[in-house]
């Protein structure tokens, strides 16, 4: 018959256990994430694939605008063959200066400025455990933008300020619109600050993305770049990780999946609103978006680091979606996006539920309540 371990013999095991963390965390969260960040930014440069859509469409797109040339495509050219300049003008002209470099600089340029304000993001939300910042470096969403910089990491920071300064006048509704006229699929969040009862900084929101869109007049009308945005949507929309795109993906006829898929987005919508999540408006932000590309996930993150500060097993769980295809045709696939819809699902109820299990702010006071 085998004896218990003696309480000494147990001591011995956890002290070994103790120290085995101490060397694997670093060698899993800052030497890992190091080399596969060079290793990705070597083959990324070798084989072209660097920065990808800022190189082919950002970085021309802002070099027309400067000229004072029109970038729009006619709606009758061909959106899947070739780059789009359909990128709102706004960033355009914000990544202007990164033209006056050669463009395999800027390239790199912009690739560190978004891992830079993706740390800045989650620094500015609370986060102080560096182990966060290794595990969360390794999520598909983040390291994946390395190929292709859709500025996501830079509209994580955004999210990021207007959390940090929700209880401050103008300022979130400023950098809130700014962020909505970067990327507009983001829009769901004014409704946060609504649900919250800062009508004000709402309005000044919708205001800002609004005013944006006085940049387009030069070149082309509202109503036109709407519909080019609208046939983008046609062209790309299957191929997301998104639940249209996985009902696509999976057969179903587009309509149905059009339907339940907004259905679900949404329930969420509402869901966000009566809880005033902010959790649940990012992910009714990505559930409502016609493109959801495998990067814009990386915007879960600024939630769930105000709910989950320091390491646990969530910030682990998106790392499953490392070198998963990012953007384009045949992106998404029903494993695919089954996978990612799964993970970042998981990611965020486990944000909503920490969000109702301990900190509610309540909309009327801005006054926290500790459940």
């Amino acid at each position: 018959m085998s004896e218990s371990p003696t309480r000494a013999q147990q001591d011995r095991r956890g002290d070994i256990w103790a120290a085995t963390l101490k060397v694997l965390a670093p060698l899993g969260l800052v030497v890992l994430p190091v080399l596969a960040y060079l290793n990705l930014y070597r083959i990324a440069r070798d084989d072209g694939s660097l920065a990808l859509d800022f190189h082919n469409e950002i970085y021309a797109e802002a070099q027309m605008l400067l000229r004072g040339d029109n970038p729009f495509p006619a709606l009758t050219e061909s959106m899947t063959h070739g780059p789009n300049f359909i990128w709102p003008p706004l960033v355009g002209y914000a990544a202007a200066p990164l033209t006056w470099l050669p463009p395999s600089l800027a390239d790199t340029v912009i690739v560190v400025l978004g891992i830079a304000s993706f740390a800045a993001a989650l620094w500015i939300v609370g986060v102080r455990d560096w182990r966060v910042y290794g595990a969360a470096s390794l999520w598909g969403p983040v390291i994946g933008e390395m190929r292709t910089a859709h500025v996501t990491l830079i509209l994580c920071l955004l999210v990021a300020i207007v959390w940090r300064t929700r209880k401050h006048t103008a300022a979130p509704g400023i950098t809130l619109g700014v962020a909505v006229a970067l990327k507009l699929f983001v829009w769901p969040l004014a409704l946060w600050l609504a649900a919250r009862r800062r009508w004000s900084e709402a309005a000044i929101a919708a205001a800002v993305a609004a005013a944006s869109l006085l940049l387009l007049l030069p070149f082309i009308g509202i109503v036109e770049y709407a519909r080019l945005l609208r046939r983008l949507g046609d062209a790309f929309d299957q191929d997301g990780y998104s639940p249209y795109g996985l009902l696509a993906q999976a057969g179903v006829p587009g309509s149905v999946a059009r339907v339940v898929a907004v259905g679900i987005g949404l329930a969420v919508l509402v869901a966000a609103w009566r809880r005033c999540s902010f959790g649940l408006f990012v992910a009714a932000a990505l559930l409502l978006s016609p493109i959801v590309w495998l990067d814009y996930y990386a915007l879960t993150a600024i939630p769930l680091a105000v709910a989950r500060p320091r390491l646990s097993w969530i910030w682990l769980l998106p790392i499953l979606t490392f070198g998963m295809p990012s953007a384009g045709l045949g992106a998404g696939t029903v494993v695919r996006t089954t996978w990612a819809l799964a993970i970042f699902g998981v990611v965020v109820g486990y944000t909503a539920w920490r969000e109702a299990g301990g900190v509610i702010w309540q909309p009327a006071s801005d006054t926290p309540v500790t459940q």
